[in-house]
Parts: C-alpha cells; sequence; structure tokens
C-alpha cells in the first residue's frame, strides 16, 4: 500500500503543471483570400469543484455549543491530534489512556458509549472494538475543517475533507520532533484536476516512547480520496482511510490494532437549494493476535466489520434549511437502520432556531428515537438568550470482549480457545439534558453563563480497552453551571486576550466522567506585522484542569477515582510567508500524577517544535 501511495504521489506530481494550466482555449479564425491568421483568443481559467457541501447554518460560538477550526485555524492551534484539539472544548473531558498511540476519547456532561459519535464527510463513523471510536486511529491529515457539536446528550465530532479553492496543486508538510523521542509526520498533497476530478492523498504519523520511555505508542495512517464530475450538478468520491495503533503488548493484547474505511459517496445538486446523495461505506477491525493465546480473540478482532448504505436530502433556501438522511447499517453490536431529519430557520429581527429526531432501529426489532432542540434570541443592548434540550433513548454499541488466556508454559499444551458468550441484545440509555442561560457582548468583550441539568436512566462505560470491563450502573440526576470569557486586551498589547471558561456540578462519587469541576483558561497573543502580512505571531499560556473523577465501576472492585489533575501549557508559533515554525510545552509545572485512567501516567512534561509548510506548486 505504500508503494502505491508513493506512486500516486509522483504520478500526479507529474501532471501538476499540466493541471494546473488546464483551460480551455477558443481559436477563431478568418480567412481573408488565401491568407488565415488568428485573430482573437479566449481563455477560461480552470474553477476547482468540490462536492456540494450540506447545509450547516447552526452558528458557531459557546451558546449555540458548536465550534469550528477551518483551514487556518488547523494550522495555527497547538493540538496535533484529534484529541487535543476536542481538550479546546469547554466542557469536554478527555480520556487518555498515556501518551500517543494508547487507547484515547473524550466525552462531555458524562456521555458514554453510544453518545460520543464521529463523522466523516457528513457520514457516521462506526465504532468497531468499543462503543466509541478510538481516537488514536483517526488522523488529522488531509482534513480541511473540524465541527464539534457539543449537546446536552451528546458529543459530536465532523470531520470535512480539504476543499480545493485555488487551480493550482496544494501540497502541506507538518514535521515535528521533540521530548521522549517523539516523532511527527503528517504529509498532504491535493491536485484540484487529476484523473477526471480532483484527488486527495494524506499520510499522518506520531511516534513517542512515552512516560519514562517505557511505554512506545505509534499511530499511523494514509488517506486516499478521489473525486469525479459529470457535468455541472453531479460528483462522485471514492476514500480509502486506514490508520494502526502500536502499542506495548505487556500492556494491551492485541498490541497492534487496525482500522480500514472504504466509501463511495454521491451528491447532485437539484437545484440551487436542493441537492440529493447517496453513499456506501464499509469499516473493518484488524489486528495483529500473535501475541495473544486463544483463536476467539483473532476471529473477533480480524473480523470485526460494519457497513452502511444510505441516501440524503439537504434543503436550505433564505433563512430555512432541511436534512434528512436514511440508511440501513450491518455489522454485530450496532443499529441495523437509522434515520434522522434536522431543520431549522433564522431571522434577523428574532434569533433562531433547530431541532432534530434520530430514529435508530435494531435487529431485535427495538427502536430507539431521540429529539434534539436549540433556539437562541438576537442581542438586544448586546443581550442575548438561548436555549437547548435533548431528550429520548440511544441505543448502546457493544463489543464482545474475549476472555484473554495466559501465555502457555513451556513444555505445556496450548490452553483451548476460551469461549465467548453469544452476542446479547443491545442495551439502550434513556435520558434529558437541558441547557439554557444568557450571553452578554460589549464591543468584542463577551460573557456567557448557563444552567445544566443532565438525568439519565443508565450510566455506561465507554467501552474502550481502557473500561472495557466497566458495568453499566444506574442513573440518576445532575445539576451544574458553566460560565465563559472572552476578553480582548488590546489596548495594552494589540492582539492580546484572555479566554477562559468553567463548568461546575453538584457533588457525587458515583457518576463516571462527570468531575466537579472543569476549567480551562489562557493568556494569548495573535499579531500580524507587516503591510504584506508577511509575518504572524502567535504566543500562548494557559491551563486545564479537573476535580477528581469517578470512572465507571469494574467487576468485583469498588469504583474507580482518578485524582485531582491540572496541566499548564505554552505555545509559540511564527509564520513567515507560507512556512511557520512551532514550539510547544506540556505540562510546566511537572506535575507526575496526571492521569485519566487509574495507573496510566501521562508524561510529566515535554517540548515539541517543527515546522508547518504550504506549498502551490
Amino acid at each position: 500500500m505504500l508503494l502505491l501511495l508513493c506512486f500516486s504521489l509522483a504520478w500526479t506530481s507529474a501532471l501538476a503543471a499540466e493541471g494546473a494550466a488546464k483551460v480551455r482555449v477558443v481559436q477563431q479564425v478568418t480567412v481573408d483570400s488565401l491568407d488565415a491568421e488568428q485573430d482573437t483568443t479566449e481563455v477560461e481559467p480552470f474553477v476547482p469543484r468540490n462536492l456540494t457541501a450540506r447545509p450547516e447554518p447552526i452558528p458557531v460560538g459557546w451558546a449555540s455549543g458548536v465550534w469550528e477550526w477551518d483551514t487556518e485555524a488547523l494550522r495555527s492551534t497547538r493540538a496535533i491530534t484529534i484529541l487535543e484539539l476536542l481538550q479546546e472544548v469547554p466542557g469536554v473531558v478527555p480520556l487518555r489512556a498515556g501518551d500517543y498511540g494508547q487507547p484515547a476519547s473524550a466525552t462531555a456532561f458524562g456521555s458514554g458509549a453510544g453518545r460520543v459519535r464521529l463523522y466523516l464527510d457528513g457520514i457516521e463513523m462506526p465504532p468497531l472494538d468499543g462503543g466509541v471510536v478510538d481516537l488514536a486511529r483517526t488522523g488529522l491529515a488531509g482534513l480541511d475543517r473540524v465541527r464539534v457539536e457539543r449537546r446536552p446528550g451528546e458529543l459530536r465530532v465532523h470531520l470535512f475533507p480539504l476543499e480545493f479553492t485555488d487551480p493550482r496543486p496544494y501540497s502541506f508538510l507538518e514535521v515535528g520532533t521533540g521530548d521522549l523521542s517523539t516523532n511527527l509526520f503528517r504529509g498532504v498533497f491535493g491536485h484540484p484536476s487529476a484523473f477526471g476530478g480532483n484527488i486527495l492523498v494524506a499520510l499522518d504519523r506520531i511516534d513517542t516512547q512515552g512516560p519514562g520511555r517505557q511505554e512506545p505508542g505509534t499511530s499511523s495512517g494514509a488517506h486516499v480520496r478521489h473525486t469525479l464530475f459529470r457535468g455541472e450538478r453531479l460528483g462522485v468520491a471514492w476514500d480509502f482511510r486506514t490508520m494502526t495503533s502500536k502499542r506495548p503488548r505487556d500492556l494491551w493484547r492485541p498490541s497492534k490494532v487496525g482500522r480500514t474505511d472504504l466509501g463511495v459517496r454521491s451528491r447532485y445538486e437539484w437545484t440551487d437549494w436542493l441537492q440529493v446523495g447517496a453513499f456506501l461505506r464499509n469499516s473493518s477491525l484488524s489486528s495483529d493476535t500473535t501475541d495473544v493465546t486463544g483463536a476467539t480473540l483473532e476471529d473477533i478482532m480480524n473480523g470485526e466489520s460494519r457497513s452502511q448504505l444510505g441516501a440524503h436530502i439537504s434543503a436550505s433556501r433564505g433563512g430555512a434549511w432541511l436534512d434528512a438522511t436514511y440508511q440501513r447499517q450491518g455489522g454485530p453490536g450496532w443499529a441495523s437502520s437509522d434515520q434522522e431529519i434536522r431543520g431549522g430557520g433564522t431571522r434577523a429581527s428574532i434569533g433562531g432556531a433547530t431541532f432534530g429526531v434520530e430514529r435508530q432501529g435494531w435487529s431485535g426489532g427495538e427502536n430507539a428515537v431521540s429529539y434534539h432542540a436549540r433556539a437562541w434570541t438576537r442581542a438586544v443592548l448586546g443581550v442575548s438568550f438561548f436555549g437547548e434540550i435533548e431528550d429520548g433513548r440511544l441505543g448502546v454499541p457493544f463489543f464482545v470482549p474475549p476472555q484473554l488466556t495466559e501465555d502457555p508454559d513451556p513444555g505445556e499444551q496450548p490452553p483451548k480457545p476460551a469461549e465467548v458468550d453469544p452476542p446479547q441484545p443491545p442495551s439502550f440509555s434513556q435520558g434529558t439534558g437541558v441547557r439554557m442561560g444568557i450571553e452578554i457582548r460589549r464591543r468584542d468583550a463577551r460573557f456567557g453563563a448557563a444552567l445544566l441539568s443532565i438525568d439519565q436512566d443508565s450510566l455506561h462505560a465507554l467501552g474502550l480497552p481502557t473500561d472495557r470491563g466497566g458495568v453499566p450502573s444506574a442513573g440518576g440526576s445532575r445539576s451544574g453551571s458553566e460560565i465563559s470569557l472572552d476578553l480582548p486586551l488590546s489596548g495594552a498589547i494589540t492582539g492580546l486576550s484572555l479566554r477562559g471558561s468553567a463548568q461546575f456540578w453538584d457533588k457525587t462519587d458515583s457518576w463516571p466522567y462527570v468531575p466537579e469541576r472543569i476549567y480551562e483558561g489562557r493568556l494569548s497573543l495573535h499579531d500580524v506585522f507587516f503591510d504584506s502580512e508577511s509575518l504572524e505571531l502567535w504566543v500562548a499560556v494557559g491551563a486545564r484542569g479537573r476535580d477528581p473523577m469517578s470512572l465507571p465501576a469494574q467487576p468485583q472492585a469498588a469504583a474507580n477515582i482518578v485524582p485531582f489533575q491540572q496541566s499548564w501549557y505554552a505555545q509559540l508559533q511564527v509564520r513567515v510567508s507560507s512556512v511557520r515554525l512551532f514550539f510547544l510545552w506540556e505540562n510546566l509545572t511537572v506535575r507526575d500524577k496526571n492521569q485519566d485512567y487509574l495507573g496510566r501516567i501521562q508524561p510529566r512534561t515535554r517540548a515539541m517544535y517543527g515546522i508547518r509548510w504550504t506549498m502551490w506548486n
């Protein structure tokens, strides 16, 4: 596969000059007697094309619960993984099993399996070896935007592939290195006019030796996407994504696990305000099971596969929009069908509102229906109000954990394959979440406050190897509040600002993933120098932390509680023309007890440096 990717890069690069200069040349020739000469030449420049995007009219901001990073923001952020990007969202709790390459996820409002969902270009990426997608096998390479929707009952992460806005071929290179033998490589090549459409090739890799240089971990993968266009309205794209995590065998078995996603999607722009589309995708799991005994584990880890076949229709006109999706799904432990309708509207004189209804059908004949709605008012004298509610039932994807056996002693017969109980009917979680508050804006300053409420009938683990044995427990009710502040300090120094947020919950030791307090704050500087804008500077110093947090209880064990956590960080990035030099520092105070799971200590500190280089051929 690597040779194929390298060949594709070389072949596409060879066509760069031709594709970038592709124009339609029309020559008009007049004949005068026996002499012919060229009269005029009309050149029509090439305009890049992309699949028409589905409507996303929900405004971005703390009040709406939506955060977004475009291409420029992704190049400027201190995050080098999806999980680190999610840490910048207020109220999101990262869940890391150690350093890079180890199992990783995130949650908000205590959401467990089935309520932390990942989407690629509008299509959900199914969880495979757990109740959520392992973010260690999801890279940033080749992405144009990342959009996070934090709801009272769900956390949705939307990934969007690179869109072409320039007729020139595009290349992006990000390389870095640092303490703990940490190395980063991210390479992207995109051609807006190749093989009858456009093509994208991306490579992603990060590796480290981990805390104490005793826990080596690697996440590496590739993404290939090719889009074809037929006429002015129809586009078809196929994409291939694969990413593998390598981890210490004395910590995780199997120690090498890979995820592969292969799909085809099409979109037809019926009119300027109406589009339809269809998609087909298969997601599969593979692993190297040579370091474990028992055939059952190999059968499960190499046979886990989930498929999707569906269609959608989207309309957007004036201030109103509607988006509907229907899909059939296959694979163990997942809903057999899913239908979702979203819509809303905005009016400048009033505000806006959105709604959503999702229905999951399961093979056992059971259904799960959930509802979501939000509304906000226009600002009057700088003051606006907002509210959000989510209610209903969602299924919990499951993975059948094999009964691992120990390696046999020398001279003994290998043990018989471990027995695994047949898959059980899926469980469901019923809950209601409410968020309502006020936002005040004065010039560029902003302050917001909101009340929070969660009611769940049952609590579930995320289902990754870190908490796969977590026992579902009875739910209950939680109430809390949150605040957010954005205060420009340009009066002191141009581009200086203070930003922060905090979330507070009533005290309880039985609700997993919801610490009593979550906070983040930073002092940042961003400025552009000279009229040519060829020099740009980012500086940030901040801290994020949380109070002690409960984890799902394990069988025959007391509830797990991880201690208080806090990490100070710093960032320096300088852009000179199209080259960016970045420097990152983690855990500046060298705390040695930071952990999201008991005993899985994170690095005491780390410094990294590297370059991000955008190139136009």
